[in-house]
């Protein structure tokens, strides 16, 4: 850890800087994992010195913490845009099928960060913490795309929460392939699950 101040940049080559941090970042994540990758690489990668990677960023968690985030953000934007103008009333078919393809095509692309998040998640609180955060506006923004007349609204966080808990998982399993199971049978039965539960009764 540094004892340089940390800043927020202002300058466009400042800002630019700062956002090649991050990319050097991701890339070396990816690449090695988190605990196999150090802030020397990281600055080497970026083109950058150590001092000017301690001017934006603490440590290498505050680093590991702007990666995460930039992740999201690029990722999940376009998903979250997508279900802010969902249709209504709302197909559920349609609404849990592209949910499920973003889960699948994300752990797809991003196996190693996937599995630092999961270890990264249990080992510091203050990440813990940025993930409950983020998922929180994710089951907000779901909530309120699902704000539609044939939409059963009972329960309605608890069943988002399913819905992405029940996505990811098997996302990962099409990543990783823990288990020796038809992924696509195990697809069928969310989908239908979570279908019978969010249709509202006539």
């Amino acid at each position: 850890m540094s004892n340089i101040p940390v800043r927020e940049p202002q300058q466009k080559r400042s800002i630019e800087k700062k956002a090649k941090i991050i990319e050097a970042g991701l890339e070396l994540f990816r690449e090695k994992g988190y605990y196999n990758t150090n802030t020397k690489e990281i600055a080497d990668r970026a083109g950058v010195s150590i001092g000017a990677v301690y001017s934006y960023f603490k440590d290498k968690k505050d680093i590991y913490l702007a990666v995460s985030e930039h992740v999201l953000d690029t990722q999940l934007k376009p998903l979250l845009d997508e279900m802010e103008g969902t249709p209504k009333p709302v197909n559920i078919q349609t609404f849990l099928d592209r949910c499920i393809d973003w889960h699948i095509d994300f752990c797809a692309n991003s196996k190693q960060v996937i599995n630092d998040w999961e270890m990264m998640q249990e080992a510091e609180p203050e990440i813990m913490q940025f993930f409950t955060d983020y998922n929180k506006r994710i089951i907000s923004s779901f909530v309120s795309a699902l704000d539609s007349p044939n939409i059963n609204k009972k329960n309605l966080e608890a069943k988002v929460f399913i819905l992405l808990a029940l996505a990811d998982e098997l996302g990962t399993e099409y990543a990783l392939r823990h288990h020796n199971m038809d992924l696509e049978q195990l697809r069928e039965e969310i989908v239908t699950m979570l279908s019978h539960s969010l249709t509202k009764s006539e």
